[in-house]
């Protein structure tokens, strides 16, 4: 969630940036359909990882983008892919904002991260980072029945209120700025993540 405020620090004061999982685990290698095609349209070679890796790579003060692979193609598509890369101009880094907001207007729960829930909530539910994870697992390829979302579900519910624990008093709604109806995006939560 910090990850803009981070690089502005280190661009600020110009230390070197490596960047890692610059595919967010292979969230961002299955954009949806109207990005995939904006992007397609501009390189129809160029697959939606690569867009990613490229984006990561053409910012200023980044030393090293440090990506996952899954098999020997992806490596070779990696390397071969950085063996000619050349900075995004205006016209990619322009593709790139139009798609950035197509996969955010793809989002389940609007929620910005601001936190102001947290400090009413009576069974401390850590409801920012529980719609954070639900959101990256909505855009997941749906073929995949595990993510690491789960996983850190479970680790985060260990120490904060699962989503199921919520008892409705709205506390949460009362201070939320975008004014969404957090009690019921709890239930979905807790629905997805505690469904085992």
């Amino acid at each position: 969630m910090q990850s803009k405020a981070c690089y502005d620090t280190a661009v600020k004061h110009n230390t070197p940036v490596i960047v890692m999982e610059p595919v967010k685990g292979g969230t961002l290698a299955k954009l949806p359909d109207k990005a995939q095609k904006l992007l397609a349209d501009y390189a129809p070679d160029r697959s939606a990882s690569l867009w990613a890796l490229g984006f990561a790579a053409s910012l200023d003060n980044v030393m090293v983008v440090l990506s996952g692979m899954s098999n020997i193609e992806q490596m070779e598509e990696n390397t071969d892919y950085f063996n000619s890369f050349s900075p995004y101009g205006s016209d990619e880094l322009r593709l790139m904002q139009e798609a950035a907001q197509i996969i955010l207007s793809d989002i389940a729960i609007p929620c910005t991260g601001c936190a102001y829930c947290l400090d009413g909530c009576p069974r401390n539910i850590a409801i920012p980072r529980y719609f954070s994870l639900y959101n990256e697992d909505m855009r997941e390829a749906e073929d995949k029945h595990w993510t690491a979302n789960m996983l850190q579900y479970d680790n985060i519910s260990k120490d904060f209120g699962k989503a199921s624990e919520c008892i409705g008093c709205k506390e949460c709604e009362r201070v939320c700025p975008q004014h969404l109806p957090i009690t019921e995006h709890l239930k979905d939560v807790s629905k997805y993540f505690e469904k085992n």
